[in-house]
């Protein structure tokens, strides 16, 4: 049962286009990044009335009767989290039933505990750049299991750049100056501004 303590990590089980995408590197980061507790997928804009005003937030799909949607702010009760942004879908090669290209911008978000991965580590050494040559070098090599991937769902992956700080990594989102805590020692967060490269066939 799925909770704010212990949330599901839900992956579709049919997904196609962008969204076969996420769940292929869903799927790889979860299972290759062993500090990585928590691998969610895509995420969705949620805006919600809060004293009168409007607040913004990331959220996946929970799924459920009530269609539950699951807040992607800062849980600490995660040892780390991460989870995707999806950007425009430009098309730069179509012709009708043919086999077309797109471009999709990916965001991808971690947050994470330093305490909670490496108690003793972190009371030396703010590594939080152990962390992201671990997810550059899934997301930049040949690795066998993402490659076969690759190939299957016909994609291309790019990091374009990497962000760090509340402001840039959640410039979508509400935040206040109390939720700033959550971006300094044991915590620590940054974004991967990723290109897909995704082929579809439109034959009939």
């Amino acid at each position: 049962m799925s909770s704010y303590s212990n949330p599901a990590i839900p992956i579709p089980p049919n997904p196609v286009f962008i969204d076969a995408v996420v769940a292929d590197l869903q799927t790889y980061l979860g299972t290759n990044l062993s500090w990585l507790t928590h691998s969610f997928g895509r995420s969705y804009l949620k805006v919600t009335d809060q004293a009168g005003e409007e607040f913004r937030e990331p959220a996946v799909y929970q799924g459920g009767a009530s269609g539950e949607m699951l807040s992607m702010y800062f849980n600490d009760n995660l040892q780390a989290q991460s989870f995707f942004e999806v950007g425009d879908q430009e098309v730069i090669d179509f012709e009708k039933n043919v086999l077309n290209w797109y471009e999709v911008e990916l965001g991808l978000i971690f947050w994470v505990n330093l305490k909670k991965i490496d108690s003793a580590k972190s009371l030396t050494y703010y590594f939080a750049e152990d962390l992201k040559k671990d997810v550059r070098n899934l997301l930049s090599n040949d690795v066998p299991g993402l490659a076969v991937n690759r190939n299957r769902l016909g994609y291309k992956l790019e990091i374009e750049s990497i962000e760090e700080g509340i402001d840039n990594i959640y410039s979508k989102y509400t935040f206040d100056q109390k939720t700033k805590q959550y971006f300094r020692y044991p915590y620590a967060g940054f974004k991967f501004n990723l290109l897909v490269t995704l082929q579809e066939d439109c034959t009939p």
